[in-house]
């Protein structure tokens, strides 16, 4: 199999996520600075930017592709008007923000808030006008619900419905929250060693895969939390994705910049691929000269994105042998129905 990369520099600072729109064809990506940038999948030609923030987090797309949110380690959560590049209202926050989402309908933003400036490891509710991208709010936003925690909550995505919230810990589990009550209603303890970095579903959410800094990543049953699968790496796994039509996890990580000077200089920055099914290695891809933050299967399944601390964000396109590689189809292919709720 051969890969046809785009490599996109639009970063000074490390990259800390890529983000596919709904249909796939725009990629935004955020980083510690001050600067996001939407691309155009097919050519990699970079369309605009968004800028406000200090430094960024996070982002998440709405499914029309009419809104962006991204999430500051600046106290601040901001929506834009994607294809104007305005920026529509800024939410201030307590804590440093790690990671937001639209709800299913897009009528509501969960913002996930940090362990730190004496706050609580948070979720915050915040209902979306219906007029939101035509003009900017001028009423400030408040959250209508939240949730807290004592551990500080790594990462967090809305589940199968606008029912259920999924968030990891950086004590290494996964809890369910609650969206109508903000209590937490199912938890599995001590999944990940150490702290969880992120967490997807699987396009029909019936798996939910997590990644952390001790070196594996992990497949969930969604419905009961249990472990189904676990995928070994050499390095700490910042990123995780499931490809949306085959059995195939690809996996992002490597060493903090002070650990490869204890390791004397030797570092690993690859994505990995697994076989979802059996945790079989793939293979890997060196593609980056610094540690990978974010990897995203695109929505089509042929092709993945990766962003790293040295900036760039690698477009990879998967050629016509990449159907017969291993895992490239699903085992049991899935009806293209959304996983019901227990």
């Amino acid at each position: 199999m051969n890969l046809q990369p785009l490599a996109l520099h639009g970063h000074m600072k490390p990259v800390t996520q890529v983000k596919f729109n709904t249909e796939g064809d725009l990629i935004f990506s955020v980083a510690k600075e001050p600067k996001i940038s939407v691309w155009r999948t097919k050519t990699g030609e970079r369309l605009g930017t968004y800028n406000g923030h200090k430094s960024v987090a996070a982002c998440d797309v709405n499914r029309s592709s009419t809104l962006l949110a991204t999430a500051g380690f600046d106290f601040k959560t901001m929506l834009w008007n994607v294809e104007t590049g305005a920026e529509l209202a800024t939410i201030e926050h307590l804590a440093p923000t790690r990671a937001c989402g639209f709800s299913h309908d897009d009528s509501t933003l969960m913002v996930v808030t940090d362990k730190k400036a004496g706050q609580k490891g948070k979720i915050q509710l915040f209902n979306l006008p219906g007029s939101l991208g035509v003009e900017e709010v001028r009423t400030k936003f408040n959250p209508v619900a939240e949730f807290q925690c004592d551990e500080a909550i790594q990462y967090a995505e809305w589940g199968p419905t606008n029912q259920h919230i999924y968030a990891g810990l950086d004590d290494g589990s996964v809890i369910i929250v609650d969206a109508e009550t903000m209590r937490e209603v199912r938890s599995a303890i001590s999944v990940h060693k150490k702290e969880i970095c992120r967490l997807h579903f699987d396009p029909n959410y019936y798996t939910l895969a997590t990644c952390s800094k001790d070196n594996t990543a992990k497949l969930l049953d969604s419905r009961d939390l249990k472990v189904i699968q676990t995928y070994e790496s050499d390095v700490p796994v910042n990123d995780v994705s499931i490809s949306p039509n085959g059995d195939q996890i690809v996996l992002g990580g490597g060493m903090d910049a002070q650990d490869v000077t204890v390791a004397g200089g030797q570092s690993k920055f690859e994505v990995k691929f697994y076989h979802k099914v059996h945790g079989s290695s793939l293979g890997q891809i060196k593609c980056h000269f610094g540690t990978i933050n974010s990897v995203a299967f695109h929505p089509s399944g042929l092709g993945f994105a990766s962003g790293a601390v040295d900036g760039f964000i690698k477009l990879h396109t998967f050629d016509e042998s990449y159907s017969s590689t291993p895992g490239a189809k699903a085992m049991w292919p899935e009806e293209d129905e959304t996983a019901e709720e227990e």
